[in-house]
């Protein structure tokens, strides 16, 4: 009887350690913190998703773009992502659900996140083959476009799927805001990671490469422009010994990134600032790809960059405190503070990089043009 007291006394003192350890989680101050976040990360994602819909409605040529579209789906994921958080920063909400209802919701969480992971992996895959890589067609990687939304949703809905229904028993630790169920540790880290974190540590270690490999290409490309004062112009013929049979998209492709497209004109028509810049063009009668000097705009450059950039490391800068967290035998509060916070802000990214996006002054002018014509 006596020891039996005893290991009860040290669940009860385990327990009370623990909650005096996370007391800050639970607090009124963190909560409120987390949920305005949420919040502003809902606002962001609604407004990249009416802007979307806008650019869908009205300005038909511009989404085909992948990444004006990718962008729609992520906002998406992002907006169910910051409802996930507000739900689980109740607590009392939380307490009341029952077995099902916290699947659910665990599940919500999970798919919205590999959503938004899996999705930016797809633009950082998209950037790997017609930025960084010679040895692949333009058509290959156009035609790879529309599978990246539908098997994104698969994976994202499937895995968590998988994950939820090996909870059985599953309940809610109010002073850590997470969920657990009646196995060993071992087995839960194992359930999480095969579905959740291991896809997202591939995806942050993918993104990062991406993210340096093109600051390094973008780096030389910047180093060998020539800075002048024109009006832009179609691309001339510069270095016919570069001839390869990897091709960059043309001016007309919906992946273009740092061309505008011809017989019309750029922001570099009021600036007239820009740089004669190394790119790899079609070749008007041979089809294939050549090395050409042509004209860039010095603010679209400098917003592609930006945007070219920051879209791979979105990832790493959100999921990694989350991700680094679940490493440990024993969950950090610093970097559970952290990654909490800081997943919490996807939407808000999202918003920043779509704003980026070098399509949005020319859809912009073309709305000005429509409104004058009125």
């Amino acid at each position: 009887m006596d020891k039996l007291d005893n290991d009860l006394a040290t669940v009860l003192d385990n327990i009370s350690e623990a909650q005096s350890r996370w007391a800050f989680v639970v607090s009124s101050e963190y909560r409120v913190a987390i949920q305005t976040i949420a919040i502003l990360s809902m606002a962001s994602s609604i407004l990249v998703i009416l802007a979307c819909t806008w650019v869908r409605l009205c300005h038909k040529k511009y989404f085909k773009r992948i990444s004006l579209r990718i962008s729609g789906f992520i906002a998406m994921g992002d907006l169910l992502s910051a409802t996930a958080e507000l739900l689980m920063m109740n607590t009392g909400l939380m307490l009341k659900q029952s077995a099902s209802g916290l699947r659910f919701i665990l599940w919500l969480s999970m798919f919205s996140s590999l959503l938004f992971v899996f999705l930016t992996l797809s633009i950082s895959l998209q950037l790997h083959l017609s930025t960084l890589t010679k040895r692949v067609r333009v058509g290959v990687y156009m035609k790879m476009e529309k599978w990246y939304v539908p098997i994104s949703f698969v994976l994202a809905a499937g895995l968590p799927a998988v994950a939820v229904s090996m909870m059985q028993d599953i309940f809610w630790i109010p002073w850590m805001h997470s969920f657990s169920w009646p196995v060993s540790a071992g087995k839960r880290r194992l359930v999480l990671w095969s579905c959740h974190f291991v896809w997202v540590a591939l995806a942050i270690l993918y993104t990062a490469t991406i993210s340096l490999l093109l600051a390094i290409v973008l780096r030389r490309m910047w180093r060998d422009s020539v800075q002048v004062i024109a009006e832009p112009r179609a691309p001339e013929k510069w270095d016919w010994a570069r001839l390869t049979m990897s091709v960059r998209p043309s001016e007309d492709s919906s992946s273009s990134t740092l061309h505008s497209p011809l017989g019309r004109p750029s922001l570099s028509a009021k600036a007239g600032r820009g740089f004669m810049m190394t790119l790899m063009s079609n070749d008007a009668l041979t089809g294939r790809a050549v090395a050409v000097r042509s004209y860039v705009d010095r603010r679209r450059f400098l917003r592609s960059v930006q945007r070219l950039v920051l879209y791979p490391l979105i990832p790493v800068i959100t999921q990694l405190g989350i991700v680094a967290c679940n490493m440990t035998e024993e969950p950090s509060k610093a970097l559970y503070i952290y990654g909490t916070a800081m997943s919490a802000t996807c939407g808000i990214f999202n918003l920043v990089v779509f704003a980026l996006n070098p399509a949005l002054p020319d859809i912009i002018s073309d709305q000005m043009i429509r409104d004058s014509a009125i």
